[in-house]
């Protein structure tokens, strides 16, 4: 192994810890392993910025901006009228649900296809009484298994389809990866509709359950009244979590044995909902008023909200909204609500003018959970559905590529109106694009360098050269142990060219391999941190981490043991 070999696996190596510690921004982690690359001549100046161009950057932007218009067109909304009254049992319901989620993922990146459905679940849970800790994982899942289907189900696939190209001179076709995504995904989903509530619970579903959202654990802050009952009660025998306690404007330290609560403390207290609801409505705690209307709202991947804290929200200030308490991921609690941050998956309960809420929530990219936005006028409903489905059609039949046929839909879609570019371009989640067009140029590095050979060589020394199946399978592993610590986009990239040269080591095509890792790499159930659909429905479910781990085992082994008879079957 030359020095160029091992400095690009060294510095792959090195990022992808960096990336699973999550202390440093993503695109700074990529854009600062680029710049190695190019001090230490392992990327070419002339291809530092190839990424950009690359085809598979430009299809996910592309995809990116017209999910915003789905998004915004109100397609699902009848669904989520009809779909109690379909299915009458919640194994019923769950099954519409997954089955639904995973068909739109086929036709659009996976977040996308989760933030169509997320109103339609919550909206479901809400009439049909049901838990969404129950509801939500299985359907962020479900968008998972739906990407692994087609060419722009997740941008892993784009990716490995990309390197194929550049390989042997043409990629997978559209709906190649269906061979093998169609029965993993239905082995997947039905695991969903079996494993989930023997872990989350089974309890029946009825009118008079609790609304799924109080089943949240919030942080709010609230005063002590000088009526309340809990004056003079010691801080340690009050039924919440007391993070911080102010006292005549001052910080209280509240941890000294014999500490008793006095009226005008206000307290950063982590709870159930019910029970804050309760307090307050018993006058046991009060809360400044703060408008009549209430929204929750998630905030999502592109969310501008992303790493502010709640004091320096102008966007909420400026239109006199508050926030009157989060559901939050991080386990850091301190100071007052104002100093909380937030993050990708943190559900916002806002309190103000009901317009100037819905102004706030489409300026600072969150999604409303409840109340439902008002639906769109039908006239615009239909349009950007049929004019993405007519892309879809093009690029299935390989009419023109992917990231022409989609390219033209959204300009089709920006002349009628229902696409503004320049507010579409601001609202794109660039940390991700940006990640995955500075990694291109190091995932091709890595076979220019021959480090791709020399890795290929390395585990054909402990692979059976003549089992195709065990080598597909030796990829998809790895992949899968990857992944659920790095972005799937990453993890394709850098064990794409490995697959290529394996394949080339053994005199096998290389597709079964590519597959093997883009199938791998997408499968991501085991945590909430390994792709931003997880994260998001961590934090409108309140699920714990282990949570992730103890529901994803059954459907990560289902939908491997499967992917790989498939793979078997189809393509080797």
């Amino acid at each position: 192994m030359n020095f160029e070999q091992a400095a690009i696996l060294l510095l792959l190596a090195g990022m992808l810890v960096v990336f699973a510690i999550d202390r440093i921004r993503m695109e700074v982690v990529a854009l600062a392993g680029l710049a190695i690359g190019l001090l230490i001549g392992l990327v070419a100046p002339a291809e530092a910025f190839s990424g950009f161009s690359n085809p598979a950057f430009v299809t996910v932007v592309e995809i990116l901006l017209i999910v915003q218009v789905l998004g915004r067109s109100g397609i699902l909304d009848p669904l989520a009228r009809r779909i109690p009254e379909v299915a009458r049992t919640e194994t019923g319901i769950l099954a519409i649900l997954c089955a639904l989620t995973a068909g739109i993922s086929v036709f659009m990146n996976n977040i996308g296809a989760l933030a169509l459905m997320i109103p339609v679940a919550t909206s479901v849970c809400r009439v049909s009484g049901l838990d969404q800790r129950r509801i939500m994982m299985p359907v962020s899942f479900a968008a998972l298994l739906g990407g692994l289907c087609s060419i722009i189900g997740t941008p892993a696939n784009l990716i490995v389809s990309n390197q194929l190209t550049a390989a042997t001179g043409e990629g997978f076709a559209f709906f190649d990866y269906a061979w093998v995504g169609v029965p993993a995904a239905i082995a997947g989903l039905l695991a969903l509709l079996i494993w989930p509530r023997r872990v989350l619970g089974s309890e029946p579903a009825g009118p008079k359950r609790l609304p799924p959202q109080s089943f949240r654990t919030v942080v709010s802050e609230v005063e002590i009244g000088v009526d309340s009952p809990l004056v003079g009660t010691p801080v340690t025998q009050i039924d919440a979590t007391v993070h911080a306690i102010r006292r005549a404007g001052a910080s209280l330290f509240f941890q000294r044995p014999g500490t008793r609560l006095e009226a005008g403390d206000v307290l950063l207290v982590k709870m159930d909902l019910p029970r804050l609801e309760t307090w307050l409505a018993e006058g046991q705690v009060r809360r400044d008023p703060a408008g009549s209307e209430r929204v929750e709202a998630v905030i999502m991947p592109e969310s501008t909200l992303v790493g502010s804290r709640i004091g320096a929200l102008e966007g909420l200030k400026s239109r006199e909204i508050r926030v009157i308490a989060v559901a939050m991921q991080t386990p850091r609690i301190e100071g007052s609500l104002a100093d909380l941050q937030l993050s990708i998956g943190d559900v916002l309960y806002l309190a103000g003018d009901r317009q100037a809420i819905a102004d706030a929530v489409d300026e600072a990219e969150i999604l409303p959970l409840w109340p439902k936005p008002e639906e769109a006028a039908s006239q615009r409903r239909w349009r950007p559905t049929v004019v993405f489905a007519a892309g879809v059609a093009i690029a299935a039949f390989n009419i023109v590529p992917p990231e022409l046929a989609f390219g033209l839909v959204a300009l089709i879609l920006a002349g009628a109106g229902d696409l503004n570019l320049r507010k579409g371009f601001a609202e794109l989640d660039w940390p991700i694009l940006i990640m995955l067009a500075a990694m291109i140029p190091l995932g091709f590095a890595v076979e220019t360098t021959g480090a791709a050979s020399t890795m290929a060589s390395g585990l054909m020394s402990v692979l059976p050269p003549e089992s195709p199946i065990a080598i597909s399978a030796a990829m998809l592993a790895l992949a899968v142990a990857i992944t659920p610590f790095v972005n799937n986009a990453s993890t394709a990239i850098v064990l794409g060219p490995i697959a290529i040269g394996v394949a080339s080591a053994v005199g096998m095509p290389p597709e079964p391999l590519l597959i093997a890792v883009a199938v791998g790499a997408s499968i991501d159930f085991l945590t909430p941190i390994g792709h931003h659909n997880n994260t998001i429905v961590m934090g409108i479910a309140g699920y714990r981490f282990i949570d992730f781990l103890k529901v994803g085992w059954p459907v990560t082994i289902a939908v491997s043991l499967i992917a790989l008879v498939a793979i078997f079957a189809f393509w080797i």
